[in-house]
Formats: C-alpha cells, structure tokens, sequence
C-alpha cells in the first residue's frame, strides 16, 4: 500500500487528524505525506480567485503554518522510522 485516503484516518474533535492515535509510525508517516500533498495543492490552487478552494488569506496564513508544523513533524518521524 503506497497511499492512505484521509477519510480513514482518526480525527478529534476539531476535525483535524489526531497524529496521536496512530499507532504505526510508518502509518503516521504515510498519512502525513498524504496530508502535506493534498494541503499543498491547496495553497497551489488558492492563487486563482474563482477557483473554489479559494480561501481568505488569514486561512492561507493558518494553512501554511499547519503544513510548516507537518513538514517538521515529518522529519522526525521519518528518522524514527530510518
């Protein structure tokens, strides 16, 4: 298995994947550069207005928080798992 579909993936309260409650790193990982791949093509896509994934820049601004947090996350799981 090579992609995870985030529909599947435990989420808290808020809705956001709960990182926490998978308790395969390997997994963790694999669905962490699921989310990072389709959050970027978000922000890829937000630059044209009439594009419906638009979203108002204070969004943009948490978005790219978020996939920075991810990135960094990513690295440590990956040298886990290494």
């Amino acid at each position: 298995m090579d992609r995870i579909h985030l529909a599947q993936v435990p989420r808290n309260n808020q809705g956001k994947i709960s990182y926490s409650s998978i308790p395969s790193m390997v997994v963790r990982v694999m669905v962490a550069e699921e989310e990072l791949s389709v959050l970027q093509r978000r922000v890829k896509r937000n630059y044209d207005v009439r594009d419906r994934l638009h979203i108002s820049e204070e969004e943009l601004v948490g978005l790219e928080e978020h996939i920075a947090d991810l990135e960094e996350k990513l690295g440590e799981w990956r040298t886990l798992v290494e």
